[in-house]
């Protein structure tokens, strides 16, 4: 790789921690108003979409160890967001499930998260289409990568 091709690759990657950074702290400001953490918000989203999951999955999910997912979920389950129940199927699995208070907090977060960032609707229509798809595009490369180079694995 010569030197122009070394300088646009950081280029693209301080470009892509920028947008991640203002993301992150505009989001965190959403969650701190709701009292909860953005790993609860997380948690609370992949419960919607996977009702009845269990710890180790939401743990594969959420890329955490099964301790640490452990005491996100016994906060939330503290806090009345999330209940454990075993599993009618195996009693040896607990299973995870939204509570009312869990589901009313996630609906928040959403509502919170599309008024901060509707901002970005400043953009044409034709501007968000192309960020999406470039979007898109990015993470098939890398996914390609990750994929052909064996040192991930």
């Amino acid at each position: 790789m010569d030197d122009q091709q070394q300088q646009r690759t950081l280029e693209i990657i301080h470009s892509a921690r920028e947008v991640k950074q203002a993301f992150h702290q505009v989001m965190s400001k959403a969650y701190q108003h709701l009292n909860i953490t953005p790993i609860q918000s997380f948690v609370l989203r992949k419960l919607s979409e996977k009702p009845g999951i269990t710890l180790s999955e939401l743990a594969e999910c959420i890329q955490l160890g099964k301790s640490t997912t452990s005491g996100i979920v016994d906060r939330m389950v503290r806090d009345q967001m999330v209940s454990r129940e075993q599993s009618s199927t195996d009693r040896r699995s607990v299973i995870l499930k939204l509570l009312d208070k869990g589901e009313l907090l996630l609906q928040q977060v959403r509502e919170n998260q599309v008024e901060r960032m509707s901002p970005l609707l400043q953009m044409s229509d034709d501007e968000i289409d192309s960020l999406l798809r470039i979007h898109q595009k990015i993470v098939r490369i890398l996914h390609q990568e990750l994929e052909e180079d064996s040192t991930y694995e």
